[in-house]
């Protein structure tokens, strides 16, 4: 292939006369030059300055008289020269420009009368410097008149060059691609010097050629210096660039150029013809299968015929085929495979807010491609769920597997890999059919715009609980928990895995609060110092171990109040004695009883007529237990545990009788205390997430075809192809005749490319 580009090129030259202590302009010249055939010889012959260099390095001032012309090697009378500032150089279509500049200050040329000047080039030596004139021009005024400007020290002059380079990009056709302004080094070359030195093909479409220069899956250096020029037509061709059979092999060419001239846009018919394929050996039917791989992407619509034992068999009736998906595992051909990690809507893990390495260039995990870039790429990421590997592609496409390289994790983890699609980017859905070999996933084929892919914390999270006089303690819980469940649904969960042991539930109560497991003892029972419930990932991940919970409240045993009187005395005069027993909440506190006694009753005796007198009471036996006679005795216990009652009291005294000593107030045997529930709390953190450390590349790079990249993940949809509605027959021989209108590299074909610039004064 070879293409023409066109360039236009011309010159002036801008002069201005300041007065060097106000700073008002004096006068004012112009020049429209005559460019030199030193610089045409220059940029195409390497004669007398090199084809690279920078050609407009001073301005030199004369004071000749003439008519410039293009063999002019020198000013007609020289005066000085000076090495010029860059004021700008702009590049934008059709029209780029630099801008050079010296100022003659006031003590310089005075006395001189500048009529002419000239953009030089030059060359070092060892023993002097030689220097060439680009461009030579008289100085003129507004009506074209040539004028002089006489020097004086009261003058500083400034003398501007403008070299400009006009150029409308169509050399590769009407579907062409070419570069921005400011990449567009066809300009460069022209204004600076600089080339573009690699011929490049690109499988996904970009906007502009200039995109080539990072996008890219094949390309091959040449020298632009080993171009021809001709100095009589002002052309100067690239030497052919060929890839060779050993080279790039088994890529589809979407785009063919270089990077900052242009290229090529495929399928493009004048430049590539659809290539004929006829009888391709596609395999041997064995009665079973009717899927079956093209070999070769991208066929061109309505040219495929397939033949069973040399009968052609009908499309859509026999078999269908997939022109676009039709080679099987073709990492081209996945969708992911055009993307870099800089695209728009794309984020691998926390990858964007990582650090740059500043140590190496690491290679983009997602372009398959030389992708890098020493100001984005750290040398790892993480990737979870709430940071996973994410596409937005934009549109909707149809995937059916991925293939992601995956080092840094055991080998159980694969199988939680998570694959999900969305249709809005806010509710996921799992792919369906999910299967693993290796690290291939195949799916359901499913359309979608949106997809993520993380590996999932998903498992059960292990619970152990520990309590003295608990049946089976410890007691181990496997809680079944899902990705992404945040630490309160974990703790829900765990609250129901505790309620469903009847052992726990025996003796304690579970509730939850937020991310807070209870534990709540049925009864209030002394501290149980071994309570404890603990937490582990077991095989889930992402959540917190906690080893020993939180003693919440700490257990108090109940305790019945219990008082007495202890009966003292003789009965000297029969009658009868009083007692008052009083406690809160007892019905008709306090209540008075009268406890008949005879002369002669012991103390013993007293006391065991009182206790039968209170069993009579029934407000008094509602309330309390009434102890077995004791000797002296008289002792009471509340039937319910509860706060210690200071108002509860047995009291006992002489009423018709004598000889007892008064007890007016009962001794505490036991304060009452209602009691304390131990309560333990587990407290949940975390969430079930994996975090997947993912190592980027910048040597030992993988490899296909030939080719280093730094991808190994792949998204999209591979299919064989080609599909029989009935399996051919055991043995029997398949063939396919179709055309491709893409070049396709293979080890069997070479890839040629040239092109050339047309210069042209103007």
């Amino acid at each position: 292939m070879k293409i023409q580009e066109r360039a236009v090129l011309h010159n002036r030259f801008d002069v201005k006369v300041v007065d060097a202590v106000s700073g008002k302009v004096k006068q004012t010249a112009v020049g429209f030059n005559v460019i030199t055939n030193y610089y045409f010889n220059s940029r195409l012959t390497a004669s007398p300055l090199s084809k690279t260099t920078d050609l407009f390095r001073y301005i030199a001032v004369g004071t000749g008289t003439g008519t410039p012309a293009v063999t002019d090697t020198a000013l007609f009378t020289h005066l000085t020269r000076k090495a010029v500032t860059t004021l700008e150089t702009v590049y934008e279509y059709p029209t780029s420009h630099t801008t050079k500049q010296i100022k003659l200050e006031a003590t310089e040329c005075n006395g001189s009368t500048i009529t002419e000047v000239a953009l030089e080039g030059y060359y070092s030596g060892t023993f002097s410097t030689t220097y060439y004139i680009m461009s030579h021009a008289m100085l003129q005024d507004s009506e074209g008149n040539q004028i002089a400007i006489a020097k004086t020290d009261t003058d500083v002059v400034y003398i501007t060059a403008t070299f400009y380079a006009t150029c409308t990009p169509s050399g590769f056709g009407t579907n062409g691609i070419y570069p921005t302004a400011e990449n567009n080094y066809l300009f460069q070359w022209l204004l600076t010097g600089s080339t573009d030195g690699t011929v490049r093909f690109s499988r996904f479409p970009v906007e502009y050629s200039s995109d080539m220069s990072v996008k890219y899956q094949g390309s091959k250096s040449y020298s632009f210096s080993g171009g021809t020029g001709n100095t009589t037509t002002y052309q100067y061709d690239l030497p052919v660039t060929t890839f060779l059979d050993s080279e790039c092999n088994n890529r589809i060419v979407k785009h063919l150029g270089v990077a900052g001239v242009g290229a090529f846009t495929f399928p493009n018919h004048e430049v590539f013809p659809p290539y004929a394929v006829d009888h391709l050996v596609i395999g041997e039917g064995d009665g079973v299968t009717t899927e079956f791989s093209m070999k070769c992407p991208l066929i061109q619509s309505g040219t495929v015929r397939i033949f069973i034992n040399n009968t052609e068999m009908t499309e859509g009736t026999d078999y269908t085929v997939d022109l676009e998906n039709n080679c099987g595992d073709w990492y081209e051909n996945y969708h992911s495979a055009g993307l870099t990690c800089k695209n728009a809507g794309v984020s691998f893990g926390d990858l964007a807010s990582k650090t740059p390495s500043s140590n190496y260039s690491y290679r983009d995990p997602l372009a398959w491609w030389s992708c890098y870039d020493t100001t984005v790429y750290p040398s790892s990421c993480t990737v979870n769920d709430v940071s996973p590997v994410k596409i937005d592609f934009g549109t909707a496409k149809p995937c059916n597997t991925l293939k992601i390289d995956i080092l840094t994790v055991p080998t159980a983890r694969l199988d939680l890999l998570k694959i999900q699609y969305s249709a809005n980017d806010t509710d996921w859905t799992d792919v369906t059919g999910l299967s693993r070999t290796g690290q291939v996933w195949k799916f359901t084929e499913v359309s979608a715009r949106y997809w993520r892919a993380f590996l999932s914390g998903e498992g059960n999270t292990t619970v152990v609980v520990t309590s003295s006089g608990m049946t089976g303690s410890p007691i181990t819980l496997s809680v079944p928990v899902a990705s992404s469940d945040t630490a309160s649904i974990v703790a829900g969960k765990i609250k129901t895995a505790l309620e469903n042991n009847t052992n726990i539930t025996a003796l304690y109560d579970a509730s939850v609060s937020g991310a807070d497991v209870v534990l709540t003892a049925k009864t209030p029972v002394a501290n149980v110092s071994n309570l404890n419930i603990a937490l582990s990932n077991g095989t889930c991940a992402g959540l917190t171990t906690v080893s020993t919970s939180t003693n919440t409240t700490a257990g108090v045993a109940a305790v019945k109040q219990q008082e007495n009187i202890y009966v003292t005395g003789t009965i000297g005069t029969a009658g009868n004695a009083t007692v008052v027993v009083t406690a809160a909440g007892m019905a008709n506190s306090p209540i008075t009883l009268s406890v008949p006694v005879t002369s002669g009753d012991s103390s013993t005796v007293v006391a065991t007529k009182v206790n039968a007198t209170l069993a009579q009471n029934s407000d008094i036996t509602d309330f309390f237990t009434i102890s077995p006679d004791n000797g002296r005795y008289v002792r009471l216990t509340a039937k319910t545990a509860a706060d210690n009652d200071a108002t509860l009291n047995i009291s006992i005294a002489n009423d018709t009788c004598t000889g007892l000593t008064a007890i007016p107030t009962s001794t505490v045997d036991a304060a009452g205390n209602a009691g304390t529930k131990q309560v333990e709390t587990l407290t949940v953190s975390g969430s079930v997430s994996y975090n997947w450390t993912y190592n980027l590349y910048y040597q030992s790079f993988p490899t296909r075809d030939g080719q280093s990249f730094g991808s190994t993940f792949f998204l999209g949809k591979t299919v064989p192809g080609l599909k029989f509605t009935t399996p051919p027959a055991d043995g029997a021989a398949i063939t396919a005749s179709f055309a491709l209108e893409y070049p396709f590299k293979t080890e069997n074909n070479l890839l040629r490319f040239t092109y050339s610039v047309q210069l042209q004064r103007g």
